[in-house]
């Protein structure tokens, strides 16, 4: 497969304009006018996506939060079910309870990365309108630290008690 090395032609309306040009300075002027309205366009295409990915980064967001607010509550009613049925075993009761208090901390998580969401994109989103790139890694190593130390310290304290 061969790659035709050769530019694109002009829009028949400008290669006409440029033909009926007397001299080269005109049509020089012509052509960079063109090119001026061309990188123009291609810069509002350039935000339109920048927009775009910053909107399905978005809805990223709010499938997790969806999904822990989601699981949260069923494990804490799934957990109050199993204590209130007593279908558990005696000594499982404590743990259950916690386990229900763990659900509840991943409805609380949900809420938070809601939060957290939604002001991340009307950053992002300004950032993009004055043409910006802020690399903000400092919010996202607290995030996935935070994350890493509640869930290691949950799955802890549901395995030793």
């Amino acid at each position: 497969m061969s790659i035709d090395p050769t530019p694109p032609p002009l829009p028949e309306p400008l290669a006409k304009e440029i033909g009926s040009k007397p001299d080269a300075a005109t049509s020089s002027t012509v052509l960079s006018m063109y090119r001026t309205r061309l990188a123009g366009y291609r810069t509002d295409v350039s935000k339109l996506r920048s927009h775009l990915a910053n909107e399905r980064t978005h809805l990223a967001y709010l499938r997790t939060t969806v999904s822990l607010i989601g699981f949260g509550i069923t494990i804490n009613r799934f957990s109050l079910y199993l204590v209130q049925q007593k279908l558990a075993p005696p000594e499982h009761i404590e743990l259950l309870r916690g386990t229900g208090n763990a659900g509840l901390g991943m409805v609380v998580l949900g809420l938070a990365l809601l939060i957290w969401s939604i002001y991340r994109y009307w950053r992002v989103s300004a950032d993009i309108d004055k043409g910006l790139y802020v690399s903000r890694q400092r919010g996202v190593m607290i995030t996935s630290v935070g994350l890493f130390l509640l869930g290691g310290l949950t799955a802890l304290w549901l395995l030793l008690f």
